[in-house]
């Protein structure tokens, strides 16, 4: 049997003298008509769609360049990649300023590539909001920082006129801290502390606290007046795990704390903002031992799994402010040594097991 080409069964294959008729088609004009197309428009006589540029081959090598943000920010907000103006992930358009606002920038856009509508959002998108965040810190510029820490000051003082004891504390990195990496309220699942209004990565009060809270307990050696003085920070009643033996302190509904724990602020200054890299070699494995869903077996490890690099977002390097106000001096004073030595000795936020979150700090003004 000899072989046949793609118009076997309709009619025989394709021959040279097709290129002649499929020609002669389009210098006829629109429908065939015989009458020639008019100069710079297509064949149903519309004008001719401004040609889009096309990614490189590659993960999206279809994806129609640029990929706009899907919503509102639609005209605002675009990326683009492998492309002569722009081979490596970046955010364009008016909205990718140095000044945005990072909880726009990172939590309220989807980058959607052209297509049907269930379709997996670019890696590239990610890489290029992190690349955004790294270049510009996040939004921050450096009169706005520090007319906000004047502001926050200027509350502080404030709050001392009015009778509470304010201790101020500043804390640097000693290498990088990683904080709200489970923070991934958006799609690309970039995860990062934010203020809530500024934009800006900030260290909250609670995990400031919940630092405070483990080092004080390491301190405490069972007697009732360490246990009383831990009470009188933190509030009651003490946690199950942290009662054991001892007796409950503090009523049954509980009360406060006699010191508030305020967010840790860039102090004067924009922090820096770093992206850095985790590379799990047996995703797989994680993946399902984690998910534990029922009557699923788990992945084994295995040396066939391909490494997954992943982003994330750290701040490596500025001065960050925070305050703890008290209701009387020596409790106040109390929980501001127990905030020092914990960020230097067992650190704040995500992945101090692998040396992030280690601060150097120390008691004074912004």
């Amino acid at each position: 049997m000899t072989g046949q080409g793609p118009g076997a069964g309709r009619g025989g294959g394709f021959s040279p003298k097709d290129f002649a008729k499929k020609a002669a088609v389009r210098a006829d004009g629109p429908a065939g008509t015989g009458t020639p197309a008019a100069p710079g428009r297509g064949r149903d006589g519309a004008p001719p769609r401004e040609p889009r540029r096309k990614a490189a081959p590659g993960p999206a090598r279809d994806t129609t360049m640029p990929v706009a943000c899907a919503g509102p920010l639609r005209s605002l907000l675009q990326v683009e990649w492998d492309t002569p103006a722009h081979t490596a992930p970046t955010l364009i358009g008016p909205g990718a300023v140095p000044d945005a606002n990072a909880l726009i920038v990172l939590r309220r856009t989807a980058f959607v590539p052209d297509g049907p509508a269930e379709v997996e959002l670019p890696q590239q998108a990610g890489t290029a909001l992190l690349r955004w965040a790294q270049e510009h810190d996040l939004g921050q510029v450096g009169p706005r920082v520090a007319q906000v820490a004047r502001r926050r000051e200027f509350a502080l003082e404030r709050l001392a006129d009015g009778g509470a004891h304010v201790i101020r504390v500043l804390m640097e990195p000693e290498w990088r801290v990683a904080v709200g990496l489970g923070e991934r309220s958006n799609a690309h699942e970039l995860g990062i502390s934010l203020h809530g209004t500024y934009g800006w990565p900030i260290i909250p009060g609670s995990g400031l606290k919940g630092a405070a809270a483990a080092y004080a307990w390491s301190e405490v050696e069972g007697s009732a007046a360490d246990v009383e003085a831990f009470t009188r920070v933190f509030g009651t009643p003490l946690p199950s795990h942290r009662v054991g033996g001892r007796e409950r302190h503090g009523s049954e509904t509980g009360s406060r704390g006699r010191v508030r724990f305020l967010d840790a602020f860039a102090s004067g200054g924009p922090v820096t903002v770093s992206v850095d890299v985790l590379t799990p070699h047996v995703k797989p494995y994680y993946d399902t031992t984690v998910t534990g869903r029922p009557g699923e077996a788990a992945e084994p490890p295995a040396e066939h799994h391909q490494p997954v690099p992943v982003n994330f977002l750290t701040v490596s390097g500025g001065t960050f402010a925070t305050a703890v106000v008290g209701d009387d001096e020596g409790t106040t004073a109390l929980a501001a040594r127990w905030l020092t030595e914990a960020v230097a000795d067992l650190g704040v936020g995500a992945k101090t097991g692998a040396g992030y979150g280690y601060m150097n700090a120390w008691e004074g003004s912004a």
